[in-house]
């Protein structure tokens, strides 16, 4: 049994004239800051006809599939992952620290922690104004045995 080697079908890429290609990056590239018109501009087509090929160019199906393709590949790197979340804390934090700023840090190392899952915070509210001294005594001696419990778990997990 043989198998064949599929190829991915790109042939659109390629069907693009390269002034086609610069409006579509144009639009692309600077999403929701410019208008159609601008992108055709910038991609060289003439002032005076820019409106009219802006829409004849977004409804040509070729186009549509193009920028269909690329803003998925453009928002598929910006998609927001714990590893992705941690490099950033990291890079941020690091700065910091090369610029001297150490009081800043803790707050970027409180955020590194949460997201790697090192610790967590938890708070629990409760109103105490209401009750006599014993009651409330034996009310924060349940909140510790909480407290260990949760400490308890944590450190079992890991």
């Amino acid at each position: 049994m043989s198998q064949d080697i599929v190829k991915k079908k790109t042939a659109f890429l390629t069907e693009l004239t390269e002034m086609q290609r610069r409006f579509c990056e144009h639009i692309i590239m600077n999403e929701g800051r410019t208008t159609r018109t601008a992108a055709a501009i910038a991609a060289g087509y003439a002032e005076k006809y820019a409106t009219q090929e802006a829409a004849g160019l977004i409804r040509n199906p070729k186009i549509q599939k193009y920028l269909n393709f690329r803003f998925n590949e453009v928002n598929r790197g910006l998609i927001l992952t714990r590893d992705n979340y941690l490099k950033r804390q990291y890079m941020l934090s690091a700065k910091i620290e090369r610029d001297e700023k150490a009081s800043k840090t803790a707050a970027h190392e409180n955020l590194i922690g949460k997201a790697g899952g090192l610790f967590i915070e938890t708070r629990i509210n409760t109103n105490m104004s209401d009750i006599d001294f014993d009651e409330r005594m034996k009310r924060i001696k349940e909140l510790k045995d909480i407290q260990k419990d949760r400490v308890k778990l944590i450190s079992e997990s890991s």
